[in-house]
C-alpha cells in the first residue's frame, strides 16, 4: 500500500417502496454513480497525527496518535469489536467519547465518531494521514450521503491496514462484504439504527431489493446488471421530517387500515414487478417501468406524503411530457427523480431543468439510475501527471462540474478498481 490514494462510493435513490418498506413490503434502492463521494488520502503535515478535512460541512479536525492510546492498548475489546460486527462495540463507544472531547456538543460528533471507529477497528498502526473528503452529492437531502461517506472511509482505511490490496482488476465478493459489513457499523455510528439499504447500494452499485423480516432484519436481493437508465433527480431544499411523515402514514393505517393496507401491498407488488423488469430491462419493457414510476408516485400521494413543492416537479415533467416522476425517500419535500422517456431530447431536459432552477430554486441534477457502487484507485493507477490535478481538487473550492470532469467514474480515463 502506497499514498496518496483515492476511494469513492455512490449516492442512492428509492425508485419503488417507500413507506410501504416500513409494513414489511419488498422495495427497491438503486445507486445514482454520477453523484459521488470522494476521498483522497495523503500523508498529514504532523506524522504522529491523523486528520479529517470535510469542508462540505466545514469540518476539519485532528487528532494526535496518543489520544488512541488506551483503545489501543485494549487488545481484547478491540478484537471482540472485530469478530462481532453485528452491533457497535458499546465499550469502544464509550471510550471514543472521552476522545471526542469538545466535539460531543457538536454537529460533526457522529461524522467524527464514525471516522474514529473505523480508524481503530480497521487500521489503528497507522498514523500521519489526513484525508480529505469531497462530495458531489447533495448533504441531508435523502440521498444517502452518509453512507456513502461510510463506504468510502472504510474502503480507505481496509485499503491502509491491507484487507483491501487493490492490486486485482476488480473488487472481490469478499471485499465487497468486508466494505459494506463495516460501512453499516460506520452508518450506525451516524444513524443509530440504519437499514443496512444505503450502504449497501453504495457498496455493491446498481439496484437492491430489499425487505424487512418480522424479527427485524432485512433481506437483500441485488440487481447487478441492468443498463444506467437517464434520469433528472430534482432537490426542490423544502425541510421534512421523517419521522413525522412515517408517523402520519402509521396514523392513517389505524385510521383506515382496509383501505390503506390494500395500498401497501400494492407498493409491494410493484416494487416486485420493477424488479423482473430491471433485471431484464429493454426498449419493450422501458415504459412499463415508467408506468410503475408513476403509480407509485400516486400511493405514494395517496399515504398523504407529497407535498405542493414536490407537486410542482411532477406538473412539469407532464407538461412537457418528459418522462415519468416521483418522490423518492420520505416524501414531505427533499427529491424526487424523473425517468426519461427514451425519446426526450437533451434541449427539453436543459428546459426542465431551467424552470425548476430559476421559477422554484430547485437544485438539479441530470444523471443516470444505476452504476457502478464504490471504488478504488491506488497510487499506482494515478499518473504522476494527474495526481496534481487530482490534489488541487481537494485543497480548494471547485465546482461539482469540476470534479466529475476529473473523477467521475466511467467519464474519465482514470483505471478505478470497483
Amino acid at each position: 500500500m502506497s499514498v496518496p490514494f483515492l476511494v469513492s462510493a455512490p449516492g442512492k435513490v428509492i425508485i419503488f417502496g417507500e413507506h410501504s418498506a416500513v409494513y414489511n413490503e419488498p422495495a427497491v434502492a438503486a445507486s445514482v454513480s454520477a453523484l459521488r463521494t470522494y476521498l483522497f488520502v495523503e500523508p498529514s503535515e504532523d506524522p504522529e497525527e491523523i486528520e479529517l478535512d470535510f469542508p462540505d460541512i466545514n469540518f476539519n479536525h485532528k487528532w494526535h496518535y496518543n489520544d488512541f492510546a488506551s483503545i489501543l492498548q485494549d487488545a481484547e475489546g478491540l478484537e471482540e469489536a472485530r469478530l462481532n460486527t453485528r452491533e457497535l462495540s458499546q465499550k469502544i463507544v464509550s471510550q471514543l467519547e472521552v476522545v471526542q472531547g469538545e466535539l460531543r456538543n457538536t454537529l460533526y460528533y457522529y461524522a467524527a465518531l464514525c471516522f474514529c471507529y473505523l480508524y481503530v477497528c480497521l487500521c489503528p498502526h497507522i498514523k500521519g494521514m489526513k484525508f480529505h473528503v469531497k462530495s458531489t452529492l447533495p448533504i441531508g437531502a435523502g440521498l444517502g450521503s452518509s453512507a456513502s461517506i461510510s463506504v468510502a472511509l472504510s474502503l480507505a482505511m481496509a485499503h491502509l491496514s491491507g484487507h483491501i490490496r487493490a492490486d486485482k482488476p476488480e473488487l472481490s465478493v469478499s471485499e465487497k462484504k468486508f466494505i459494506n459489513t463495516w460501512s453499516f457499523l460506520g452508518e450506525k455510528c451516524i444513524q443509530g439504527t440504519p437499514s443496512g439499504i444505503d450502504n449497501a447500494v453504495a457498496t455493491y452499485g446498481n439496484a437492491v431489493l430489499f425487505k424487512r423480516e418480522m424479527d427485524g432484519t432485512t433481506n437483500f436481493e441485488f440487481v447487478e446488471q441492468f443498463p444506467q437508465i437517464p434520469m433528472v433527480l430534482t432537490y426542490t431544499k423544502i425541510p421534512r421530517s421523517t419521522k413525522t411523515l412515517v408517523g402520519n402514514v402509521r396514523e392513517l393505517v389505524i385510521r383506515q387500515p382496509n383501505v390503506i393496507k390494500p395500498v401497501l401491498t400494492a407498493m409491494g407488488q410493484l416494487a416486485l414487478r420493477g424488479t423482473e423488469i430491471l433485471d431484464s430491462l429493454d426498449d419493450k419493457n422501458y415504459e412499463e417501468l415508467l408506468e410503475l414510476v408513476r403509480v407509485n408516485h400516486g400511493l405514494l400521494v395517496a399515504l398523504g406524503v407529497s407535498h405542493p413543492g414536490l407537486e410542482l416537479v411532477r406538473f412539469e415533467c407532464d407538461t412537457n411530457a418528459l418522462g415519468a416522476t416521483k418522490l423518492t425517500g420520505a416524501g414531505g419535500g427533499g427529491c424526487l427523480l424523473t425517468i426519461l422517456h427514451k425519446t426526450t431530447t437533451q434541449e427539453q431536459v436543459q428546459q426542465f431543468k431551467t424552470k425548476l432552477e430559476s421559477s422554484y430554486g430547485y437544485k438539479t441534477f441530470q444523471t443516470d439510475l444505476g452504476g457502478i457502487g464504490c471504488g478504488i484507485l491506488p497510487r499506482d493507477l494515478i499518473a504522476d501527471d494527474k495526481l496534481e490535478n487530482i490534489k488541487s481538487l481537494f485543497c480548494q473550492e471547485v465546482s461539482n462540474d469540476r470534479i466529475d470532469q476529473l473523477l467521475l467514474p466511467g467519464k474519465t480515463d482514470l483505471h478505478w478498481i470497483h
